[in-house]
């Protein structure tokens, strides 16, 4: 039995593949063009991928940005339900489940079968996104990747004060032209955006595992910010931008498997 499912995102479009609960086939690509187009576009990629150039596409799940447009698919479930799947799939203790995109954040509850229980979002400024991450590093001149490992070496003692991301690079350009180190400025970029996450975080009364998923993940500066700020650990699983295509394969199967009973 497979199944496919695409997580069509505002940077990128990740496609999943499985044959009866396995990975088979993974890809992740930047979108071009309309997010319409995006989903049939890694239907493609991915046959070509897997040698499957004559196959029908298998029962689909599409979720991500424009998952109401109509998108081709067999179904759309939402971001969140996506990512507690995906998660609890390669992690069945995870009971919390931080989504950090590129345009928002998303915070899940699920129970012990890996069901959505109560989420919150928070996509209304760019300040708690990776969008605002990757300004920052533009403005740097520096990766993402760099700038939160040089974050981690950053020491307390500088702060941005506001909540506004435009205001929060201007505050930015004030330390650089002060002549304060770049670990230190990007130690408070992330403690900045570490705190905001951990107070949507605790609303929602986080229990462990808490997992952070997302291409934001897999900075490690953020990363610890947020636990500095929850005062729990955080998990990482392989592959953190990949638990809502995942996910959604996953609901994918489940539906096939409810449609047999």
């Amino acid at each position: 039995m497979l199944t496919l499912g695409i997580d069509v995102g505002h940077c990128s479009t990740k496609a999943v593949l499985l044959e009866d609960g396995l990975v088979m086939g993974k890809v992740i690509f930047r979108a071009a063009g309309s997010v319409e187009k995006a989903a049939m576009e890694a239907w493609e990629k991915m046959r070509e991928l897997m040698g499957l150039l004559e196959s029908a596409p298998p029962r689909t799940f599409v979720t991500g940005v424009g998952r109401h447009k109509g998108l081709w698919g067999d179904g759309s479930p939402t971001e969140m339900a996506s990512h507690v799947r995906g998660t609890h799939h390669w992690l069945p203790s995870a009971r919390t489940v931080v989504d950090l995109g590129a345009e928002g954040v998303r915070v899940s509850r699920c129970g012990k079968r890996g069901r959505l229980s109560h989420f919150l979002i928070n996509d209304r400024c760019a300040a708690g996104t990776g969008t605002f991450l990757e300004t920052v590093a533009q403005m740097m001149q520096l990766s993402v990747s760099e700038m939160g490992l040089l974050a981690e070496m950053g020491s307390p003692g500088v702060r941005l004060t506001s909540t506004c991301a435009v205001f929060a690079e201007s505050e930015i350009v004030g330390y650089v032209h002060k002549g304060v180190s770049r670990q230190d400025i990007l130690w408070a970029v992330h403690d900045s955006l570490g705190a905001r996450v951990a107070a949507l975080v605790q609303k929602i009364k986080p229990e462990p595992d808490l997992v952070a998923t997302g291409g934001v993940a897999r900075n490690k500066g953020l990363l610890k910010a947020l636990e500095r700020h929850l005062g729990i650990s955080v998990v990482v699983v392989q592959e953190p931008e990949m638990m809502g295509a995942l996910g959604a394969a996953l609901l994918a199967a489940d539906s096939l498997g409810e449609d047999l009973a």
